[in-house]
């Protein structure tokens, strides 16, 4: 059974027209995010013709194996009742963003050049005490080597670049607009690659600035390399805020880390944390996970409809 003869709503929005026949890569795809908008692609946009996932080999694991555990996991069971052979709609394709080019071989290349339409970039490193040389790799050089992939699709419909809304902390203020990046890609990425390790850990304070840590600071200068490709490329951006568990789709509460607000909440549920200093005058801005995936999946389409 393929995606397009799952049942559907006898009147089709718009967004799921545009969905329809499209073949789909997304990096980021085996993460907390990822697992959500695979479900809700699959469950509410029939018709989509493939769905190729980045998949790194990771713990002695082929990207066949990766690819299958994914849907392992409890929130794909509803699919695996109504369409027990929905993941041949998915393929996994081997890449690592940590590597040049996206560790893609020239066949997968070739593949995704030839066959993508759509296009969700979500993979990142968001450890706030990353090395800034790993960081700049996954975080900014992989959105270049991305965006340079995209120039060269054939069929290319959307970009969606998944930032945060966090990458301009230093501002007491944070509208939907570009900023002056903290430091220029090209010039960085050179740096990081050229000098050595322990010379730039040292340079990391200086380099950083008023930025408190790596993950704020490379989705900052990643997002200058969106702006570089908005006059090229029907592309897009979206910035989150703290993702969390799920509102109610496909169930209530579900989430597989501890990132965040859940690990501070499930420390204190279970006594390990008593205490915990903060600002009551703060704004937490957490959003349940599968509320920013509906987002996501309707940004695609706006960016679509706005390049025309």
């Amino acid at each position: 059974m393929r995606i397009s003869e799952l049942i559907v709503e006898e009147k089709a929005t718009p967004l799921q027209h545009f969905y329809e026949g499209a073949n789909i890569l997304i990096t980021g795809g085996t993460g907390f995010l990822g697992k959500i908008l695979l479900n809700k692609l699959f469950t509410s946009c029939p018709g989509i013709e493939n769905i190729y996932i980045l998949i790194r080999k990771k713990n002695n694991k082929d990207v066949h194996t990766r690819a299958e555990e994914i849907f392992d996991d409890p929130i794909f069971n509803v699919m695996k009742k109504v369409a027990p052979k929905f993941r041949h709609q998915f393929q996994g394709i081997a890449g690592d963003c940590l590597l040049p080019n996206l560790g893609l071989s020239r066949e997968d290349r070739k593949l995704l050049i030839q066959r993508v339409n759509i296009v969700f970039h979500m993979a990142a490193t968001v450890r706030f005490d990353e090395k800034l040389k790993i960081a700049m790799q996954i975080n900014v050089k992989a959105v270049s080597d991305i965006m340079l992939l995209c120039s060269e699709m054939k069929h290319l419909k959307s970009v969606l670049h998944v930032s945060t809304a966090y990458t301009h902390c230093p501002l007491r203020q944070i509208d939907e607009k570009f900023y002056s990046p903290p430091s220029d890609s090209k010039n960085l990425i050179l740096l990081t690659e050229c000098m050595p390790d322990k010379l730039l850990e040292s340079m990391t304070p200086v380099l950083l600035g008023k930025w408190p840590n790596t993950y704020t600071f490379t989705k900052a200068v990643a997002e200058d390399i969106i702006k570089m490709y908005g006059n090229k490329l029907p592309v897009g951006m979206f910035r989150p805020g703290i993702v969390i568990s799920t509102y109610r789709d496909p169930v209530c509460g579900w989430i597989d880390n501890f990132y965040g607000p859940t690990g501070a909440i499930a420390g204190a549920g279970t006594g390990v944390i008593r205490t915990l200093r903060c600002d009551p005058r703060a704004v937490a801005n957490m959003v349940p996970v599968d509320l920013c995936v509906n987002s996501i999946i309707a940004a695609a389409w706006d960016i679509s409809q706005k390049h025309k």
